[in-house]
């Protein structure tokens, strides 16, 4: 008996955590089944991911991946620095190398080691570098919003480090930090798989497999495919234009991911790639990022005070937001 009750409880138990209920849609006379069941999200809070920056110094422009995001030591600037600064040039001002206990205090404070790794991923071409932390400079740079003249703070620096990158290799730095991100630890999080542009094209409104409760405020549907996915976009219209657009996500007709995109106060949706006629169309982006690690989409929002994020299709996972540094 004692036994009998506890198999009901543990069901119970499971019942009440998978919170959702499963429907059944009917698209262009085909049955697409939308379960929406939840399940309880995977803590990635440790799991962080870099942009990189192209930086000019002295005319010259390095690659460099800002810390500052996560490094907020109000003593991470010489002293000399902030209480000299009207003795010195601008350009000794700009850009330094952090070294001795400053660069033990941002090891520390990012909690790296000298025997760490600085994986450098470009998704579009699936191309990994690897560079040791104790062959790489740790510096500070000053934000691209502080003018010459201007008094100078330690938060006015971006603090982090300089890749040491050939210039014999015949790419521009704007070609390295275009389509690529960061991550600092002993192994590569990346999949070695290309992520690729979404290639959306217009579609029926009925094609959506999902239902509104309000349908006159529906404007154009997209859809795209992707190995055995399709995607479909919906544009709601608000008051100024486009208020929020809703993505669904099919396999074997069943809707396995969806979410809703709006913007705010400096954020605006990114252009369609191949709808907009716009020179770019590598706006949006699918594909197996990280290995172990469900599918991902990004690029359907651009950011102007904020950081852009990673979605995985799959709900148990939360969205990543890049460490970028973004600072006005």
């Amino acid at each position: 008996m004692k036994k009998q009750f506890l198999l009901f409880s543990v069901l119970l138990c499971f019942l009440a955590c998978k919170k959702g209920v499963k429907k059944v849609v009917t698209v262009n006379k085909q049955e697409i089944t939308v379960d929406t069941t939840s399940a309880e999200k995977k803590d990635l809070s440790d799991f962080r991911i870099f942009d990189l920056y192209s930086i000019e110094n002295a005319g010259k422009y390095n690659i460099f991946v800002s810390m500052s995001d996560i490094y907020n030591d109000s003593l991470a600037i010489p002293e000399d620095i902030i209480h000299n600064q009207k003795t010195k040039t601008f350009a000794e001002l700009k850009h330094f190398e952090l070294t001795g206990t400053y660069r033990e205090k941002l090891l520390k404070g990012t909690s790296l080691s000298e025997t760490d790794t600085l994986f450098l991923y470009n998704y579009k071409d699936a191309k990994l570098q690897k560079f040791p932390i104790r062959d790489l400079k740790s510096v500070a740079n000053l934000n691209l919003y502080t003018s010459e003249g201007e008094e100078i703070s330690s938060y006015d620096y971006m603090i982090g480090f300089e890749l040491n990158e050939p210039e014999s290799s015949g790419l521009s730095v704007m070609d390295k930090t275009n389509n690529s991100l960061v991550h600092f630890g002993k192994e590569s999080p990346f999949s070695g798989e290309k992520v690729v542009p979404i290639h959306w094209e217009k579609t029926s409104r009925d094609e959506f497999p999902l239902s509104f409760k309000n349908e006159k405020n529906l404007e154009n549907t997209y859809l795209a495919k992707f190995q055995n996915l399709t995607y479909y976009l919906q544009d709601h219209k608000g008051e100024y234009g486009i208020s929020k657009r809703q993505l669904a996500v099919v396999k074997d007709n069943k809707v396995i991911f969806e979410k809703t995109y709006t913007t705010a106060e400096g954020a605006e949706f990114s252009p369609l790639n191949f709808i907009n006629n716009n020179e770019y169309n590598d706006w949006q982006w699918t594909g197996r990022l990280f290995k172990n690690k469900p599918l991902v989409v990004f690029g359907f929002v651009s950011e102007s005070f904020g950081c852009p994020s990673i979605t995985f299709l799959d709900s148990s996972y939360p969205d990543i937001y890049t460490n970028c540094d973004n600072r006005h």
